[in-house]
């Protein structure tokens, strides 16, 4: 299949202009930031939507079919029992579920060769159950890495609570533990990247970096997270 380079890079630059705008208005999560810049300074790469891992409250039947879903809490550092003791004060529309998922990118690469290259470093970095979703013309070939680092907890139905309040704090470091897990995860897969990207270097890119001047991209990851959720980290 031969991707339209010209409409590839349209919906490159369109995702790029996303990129600035969602930090900007604190919408991405800043531990991304060096990996999404470091991807897109490939000519042959670009980012869509993508997640450093994180922690949520879902109020649902089942907690991932999306539309009967709704996501009533969210963290992307380690939580502690007093940000979510609302389940325990408040009747679920369904049920109360505690989530926790690792890092998840989503990349489109100009060819099967460039993604199969990107997919076969990433599981190097522990993102094992990554793959291409599909392919297309324009969208080009669409991969999403993923660690497999998810656990999911039923706390509280209509009726009953299935961990009592005693019990959260316990719950929650296995959880924590879990989220700490794929941000190390994350910052191995930037380091196994960063050692052959960009390959060919896009110059707008590279171009419009030197006007920006931002100085978290030039960070590692695990730094940003450990500023981020500071003395959290280092107490567990």
């Amino acid at each position: 299949m031969r991707v339209n380079y010209e409409k590839w890079s349209m919906r490159k630059k369109y995702f790029w202009m996303r990129v600035w705008e969602d930090y900007e208005i604190g919408y991405l999560d800043r531990d991304l930031l060096p990996l999404i810049v470091l991807l897109n300074r490939d000519r042959d790469i670009y980012t869509t939507s993508s997640c450093s891992g994180r922690i949520v409250v879902v109020d649902g039947e089942v907690p991932w079919i999306r539309e009967e879903a709704e996501v009533v809490f969210k963290s992307h550092i380690p939580v502690n029992s007093s940000e979510i003791d609302f389940v325990y004060k408040t009747s679920p529309r369904s049920s109360y579920w505690l989530v926790v998922t690792g890092p998840i990118i989503h990349i489109s690469t100009t060819s099967i060769k460039k993604a199969v290259g990107l997919l076969n470093r990433a599981r190097i970095a522990g993102f094992k159950h990554s793959g291409i979703m599909h392919v297309s013309t324009t969208r080009g070939v669409f991969i999403e890495l993923i660690t497999g680092v998810y656990i999911t907890q039923l706390i509280k139905t209509r009726n009953i609570n299935v961990v009592s309040p005693g019990d959260l704090v316990e719950v929650l470091a296995v959880f924590n533990k879990a989220l700490i897990e794929g941000k190390h995860r994350l910052q191995k897969l930037y380091d196994t990247l960063q050692a052959s990207l960009p390959e060919n270097p896009d110059l707008d890119i590279e171009k419009e970096l030197g006007v920006r001047r931002v100085e978290i991209i030039e960070r590692k990851p695990i730094e940003i997270f450990h500023e981020i959720c500071g003395e959290i980290c280092r107490s567990i």
